[in-house]
């Protein structure tokens, strides 16, 4: 992985803590589905402000049917985790609970999809992290 790679993934788990971080701090105060939709809006000025950068620089963008549909999806997916989360942490969860517990799920559906779908290869040391990952899981539930 390049220096750049991990500078990324660094500024990616930031930003996920604080959207879980935010997200639970919002229950109670926004009703879920106006929380969803203020988060939809807001995601739009930092993606624009990147495509206009993009454009400004004369960088090429891409534009697929495949590429679109994709994204498509992830935009919805990504809808869908804070409606979930957000009906989550609304009835109660706690933050230190309900979080790692649907990251660390989603990681290794993810990671399994990868193996299954994209061909991705297998281990027995992914296996084991796999079994790791669960037993990470067990502990953060039985506290």
């Amino acid at each position: 992985m390049t220096l750049s790679a991990i500078l990324y993934a660094v500024g990616a788990f930031i930003c996920l803590a604080s959207a879980d971080f935010f997200l639970k701090l919002s229950a109670g105060r926004i009703s879920s589905s106006l929380g969803t939709l203020v988060y939809a809006v807001t995601a739009v000025v930092p993606a624009a402000i990147w495509v206009a950068w993009q454009k400004i620089s004369h960088e090429s963008l891409q534009f697929t049917r495949e590429g679109a549909l994709a994204s498509i999806a992830v935009g919805i997916s990504f809808s869908l985790v804070v409606v979930f989360l957000s009906l989550t942490f609304a009835n109660g969860a706690n933050l230190s609970i309900a979080s790692p517990v649907i990251r660390l799920l989603g990681i290794v559906l993810a990671s399994s999809l990868g193996i299954l779908v994209l061909g991705e290869e297998f281990s027995l040391r992914y296996a084991f992290g796999v079994l790791l990952t669960f037993a990470g899981i067990y502990f953060i539930i039985t506290r």
